[in-house]
């Protein structure tokens, strides 16, 4: 039987239940509508309602995500992906134990670290991530950064490709992402930092974190995409914090600015749990921050430290009520709506 499953978020696909199939975005070509695809969980059958494609077989989403059709790469993911059948409750014991991987992996990582360097990132950071080049599998070519959980145990990976001659994802992830509060349990300074500071910044992508850190911006952590997951809120919510940055960003080079939305939507979903006062929206000044320059990043900080919460709040209600007007999503409008109420905004505030 194969696990679909366990194929797709190993793969980095975040997977929404929908009964006898799954909504998700379509990773290879970077898409962030997180319901463009519908995979049906029985046969893998999908398709992309973006794109208008056919309904076509697993393997050829395999082939599009890995972008490659060579077998030698493809059928690993099918091969390891058979359960134990002989007992249904031992199968349902594998499907939500979550796989976890040992230090030696880090070992087969090369100190080859060019492709930051040309950007402007420390060696010194880059070690601090314990990140390295991988040269063979399914992380063949990228800077792949190891996930820590709160146990110390090792579980997932996040690859950066270095290449440029292909149409292979930007990032490909290995693990439960939606489980991954990064990169606090990786890097001690991180956690430090943030419970002295009682502030944190969340960012997109791990090169958001590194042009951050590297330049002494300590408190920060990853979504991983425009969505952050509820484990991740969960998580966040716990902590003494005075102030959340949502930094996702600044895609004002586009039509849509889906880094503005996705920190609407974030905004929206935090509120949830967490008192709104400390929820601030804080893009970054270019388009992210590794185009940033150290000194555009000190006054960005500088304009964090000294935000009244008034005009952010001004802000998301005007960005969020130009969403609603386009339509963003059939859910969004009762979230403005509810969004409002609860703390008393009206049209005419702004």
């Amino acid at each position: 039987m194969t696990d679909y499953r366990k194929i797709l978020e190993d793969l980095g696909y975040r997977l929404k239940d929908h009964g006898s199939y799954w909504r998700t975005n379509a990773l290879y070509r970077s898409g962030d509508n997180a319901s463009a695809l519908q995979i049906y969980k029985d046969t893998g059958v999908w398709k992309d309602f973006v794109e208008d494609s056919d309904f076509l077989p697993f393997q050829a989403l395999l082939e599009k995500t890995l972008n490659t059709k060579d077998s030698s790469i493809i059928k690993p993911y099918l091969n390891n992906s058979t359960l134990n059948t002989l007992s249904r409750p031992y199968q349902k014991k594998l499907l939500k134990e979550e796989k976890t991987y040992s230090d030696s992996a880090l070992t087969k990582l090369l100190p080859h670290y060019d492709f930051y360097l040309k950007k402007g990132i420390s060696e010194s950071t880059l070690k601090d991530f314990k990140c390295g080049l991988a040269m063979s599998n399914k992380m063949y070519q990228r800077i792949v950064f190891p996930i820590f959980r709160s146990d110390g145990k090792m579980h997932g990976f996040s690859g950066r490709k270095t290449t440029t001659n292909d149409n292979k994802p930007k990032w490909l992830h290995v693990g439960r992402c939606s489980d991954w509060f990064y990169p606090f349990y990786t890097i001690e300074e991180i956690e430090k930092e943030i419970l002295k500071k009682k502030t944190v910044h969340i960012v997109e992508s791990v090169g958001d974190c590194l042009s951050l850190y590297d330049n002494g911006i300590k408190n920060v952590l990853v979504s991983f995409g425009l969505n952050i997951s509820p484990k991740f809120i969960s998580k966040l919510s716990t902590m003494p914090i005075d102030k959340i940055f949502i930094s996702f960003n600044n895609d004002f080079n586009s039509e849509r600015n889906r880094g503005f939305e996705g920190a609407i939507k974030s905004i929206f979903k935090l509120s949830d749990s967490t008192d709104f006062n400390k929820i601030y929206f804080a893009p970054p000044t270019s388009n992210d921050f590794g185009e940033m320059t150290a000194e555009e990043i000190s006054a960005y900080i500088k304009h964090c430290d000294s935000m009244d919460h008034e005009h952010s709040s001004s802000s998301v209600l005007s960005i969020a009520e130009g969403m609603d007007k386009k339509g963003v999503n059939k859910t969004f409008s009762s979230s403005l709506k509810k969004y409002k109420k609860t703390y008393n905004f009206n049209y005419g505030d702004i």
